[in-house]
């Protein structure tokens, strides 16, 4: 019997970078066995060029991606359950309501803002280092999907302190 994809829901403050980042490198490596999507607190207009560059560099498409509300998804959840949320900044780990649908688990994992600064070159080795850090967390995600049950790898996230 084969599990349903679980959705996991990255929220940021702009959804223009660090989300964004997130929800592309788990649609690639989840295997069929999770969906992400992203949203932001406070969404910018476009996703960030170099953002965008970095991906589109390392072979994912970025055509689709552009940052959305989390309003949208929170007004959704009756009908799009969310299985698990991550927040990636302190604003939308302060700011996303406890109320949400489905009551769906929540993590919160600290990610440094890579467009937190103007001077170039330590914008471009922040945003490097949150693609590794993300990558990273996300290929430990996708190796502990359980067989059995949501409560299992709820179990097995709380072994690994992916969630809190």
């Amino acid at each position: 019997m084969s599990l349903k994809p679980l959705l996991i829901l990255f929220i940021s403050s702009g959804n223009a970078a660090r989300s964004l980042i997130a929800e592309t490198l788990l649609n690639a490596k989840g295997s069929g066995a999770y969906r992400a999507r992203s949203a932001g607190t406070a969404p910018l207009d476009a996703i960030d060029p170099d953002t965008k560059t970095l991906l589109a560099d390392a072979g994912y498409d970025v055509h689709k991606l552009h940052p959305k509300k989390w309003q949208d998804f929170h007004a959704a959840a009756h009908l799009v359950p969310v299985d698990m949320i991550v927040t990636l900044s302190p604003e939308a780990r302060d700011l996303i309501p406890l109320d949400w649908v489905g009551d769906p688990v929540r993590a919160h994992w600290v990610v440094d803002d890579p467009l937190g600064c103007d001077r170039v070159e330590i914008r471009e080795w922040k945003l490097r280092k949150c693609f590794s850090t993300l990558d990273a967390r996300i290929n430990t995600l996708v190796r502990c999907r359980p067989a059995a049950s949501q409560s299992e790898w709820l179990l097995r996230l709380k072994e690994i302190g992916m969630v809190v």
